[in-house]
């Protein structure tokens, strides 16, 4: 299943004694293909004693420790995919620090298609969530969308583009956790339909340092970057910086004067961040088409709310009412259909929002 160079690798990377850095030295910046103990002895015993030194020097060339490893990730149904494998990502080994391993769980084509991250604020108004999930399915006609598995702007974009089957989430833990748990069902519908990911090995727990150091991999997977929502210290800032690095576009959606979930998102784009209004300043960028999805048909009452709704950029239901000459309670049914056909979106406090 894997050649000697890819198995060196994922020995290595199941080492939870030695660093990122470490695994990196011994490879010299993984221009090697298995790790020279020799030259890094003295600097490895330093930092770890001699019995740890010795303990996993000797566990990389034990064929019994190899096997064990190989059986525990098949069991998992855990694919690996190595620097040196053919199938990783070329926009992802360009940059300066690459994973040395994926995991992957799902489908593994997904990661030599052409990519595209949407990332943003766990805490985004739901206008703009919808916004979200709308822009990530249109994305999927060019691009896999590529996020984490974060509440709010990345669970947003997963449900999306997982409808289209082209998503990948990369997640900054091992595949024996689930985090957040309570988006079981969303992790479970990416694995089925699309691609998780992670550098880590399974039994590796989410930790809070570990997610901007995953932002790295988002990034790099993409041509582009789109950033949703983000406060002044939100992580998404941290994607958006590793892509400015990584000379990848940067796209922005912009935000009224003093909403703080918008503050980072207004600070792009003064960087220089492209304004983005919808799916066409995206694929302008890339002189790719976007194709019309056919539109929900709507009865005369619908379209008569719904153009009032787009009209006003977000409504309160009585003043609705007051303006079609009906009672508020009488615009439930349609304000309902209107949300269920992706139309529109509930802000709270009775007020609606065209997407």
């Amino acid at each position: 299943m894997y050649n000697q160079d890819e198995l060196n690798l994922i020995t290595l990377c199941s080492f939870e004694e030695l660093t990122y850095k470490m695994r990196f030295e011994l490879l010299g910046g993984l221009e090697r293909k298995a790790p020279d103990f020799v030259n890094f002895k003295d600097k490895l015993i330093k930092s770890l004693s001699e019995g740890v030194y010795n303990k996993v020097r000797g566990r990389f060339f034990s064929e019994e420790y190899r096997r064990r490893i190989l059986q525990s990730l098949q069991r998992r149904n855990i694919v690996c995919v190595t620097y040196f494998s053919e199938n990783y990502p070329e926009n992802l080994r360009q940059t300066p620090f690459p994973p040395i391993v994926l995991y992957c769980k799902g489908n593994v084509k997904l990661l030599n298609t052409r990519c595209f991250s949407v990332v943003g604020a766990r805490i985004t108004a739901p206008n703009v969530l919808a916004e979200c999930k709308k822009i990530s399915r249109e994305l999927t006609q060019h691009f896999t969308v590529v996020t984490g598995m974060a509440d709010g702007a990345d669970s947003a974009a997963v449900e999306g583009a997982v409808e289209n089957g082209k998503v990948i989430s990369v997640l900054a833990y091992g595949f024996d956790y689930c985090y957040p748990a309570f988006n079981d069902r969303l992790i479970k519908s990416v694995e089925e339909r699309g691609l998780l990911i992670t550098e880590h090995t399974p039994q590796i727990a989410p930790k809070a340092y570990l997610f901007p150091i995953r932002n790295r991999i988002i990034a790099g997977l993409s041509e582009g970057t789109l950033v949703v929502s983000a406060g002044n210290k939100s992580g998404a800032l941290i994607t958006a910086d590793y892509a400015i690095e990584y000379g990848r576009h940067l796209f922005v959606f912009p935000y009224n004067i003093g909403v703080a979930s918008g503050a980072g998102c207004n600070s792009l784009i003064k960087k220089g961040g492209m304004l983005t209004e919808n799916i066409l300043d995206i694929l302008s960028a890339f002189g790719l088409d976007f194709i019309e999805l056919e539109k929900p048909t709507l009865s005369e009452d619908e379209q008569k709310l719904f153009a009032l709704i787009c009209e006003a950029g977000e409504i309160f239901l009585p003043e609705a009412a007051e303006k079609l000459g009906k009672l508020p309670f009488q615009l439930i049914p349609l304000l309902t259909s209107l949300e269920v056909k992706g139309l529109i979106v509930r802000l709270g406090g009775n007020r609606y929002s065209a997407v």
